[in-house]
């Protein structure tokens, strides 16, 4: 048998001492402070260079991060347990933390509703969706 995890007295000390730099740290993120290292944080990439490219001139072109990326990143290969559309919620969630909990009809109609409009075409989507609530509605009422 193993003996549980013991807080030993520096240990607690270096982890208040870590949230407190953390707290103190002087940020421009309207997110907060960030716990990786300055060399990892995100930067924002705003302008991409072009021929005859001087800060401010008429050739500069504003780009969103996500545009900069996919120009310039190469496609990697979808990964078929954890497709990039299973992430792609804005609360940054993915959806089978809320539908593990629930029972199967109900989950699966959350699925389809939660990534509706990522994957294949959202009307389909939404019926299965819909599908999967009245064969709930059925369950429920034992008609099934």
């Amino acid at each position: 048998m193993t003996k549980p995890f013991q807080l030993t007295d520096d240990m607690q000390q270096e982890m208040v001492d870590g949230i407190k730099a953390l707290a103190d740290a002087d940020t421009h993120d309207p997110a907060g402070p960030s716990a990786l290292p300055p060399s990892l944080h995100r930067r924002t990439i705003d302008r991409i260079p072009v021929s005859g490219y001087a800060p401010g001139s008429p050739n500069d072109t504003k780009v969103s991060d996500a545009e900069a990326l996919r120009s310039e990143a190469p496609s990697l290969p979808e990964d078929p347990i954890n497709p990039s559309h299973y992430r792609r919620h804005p609360s940054g969630v993915e959806c089978i933390e809320i539908t593990r909990h629930l029972n199967f009809n109900v989950g699966n109609a959350i699925k389809y509703i939660w990534r509706y409009q990522d994957k294949g075409d959202p009307i389909e989507n939404l019926k299965k969706a819909q599908w999967y609530l009245d064969d709930e509605i059925r369950r429920l009422q034992g008609q099934r």
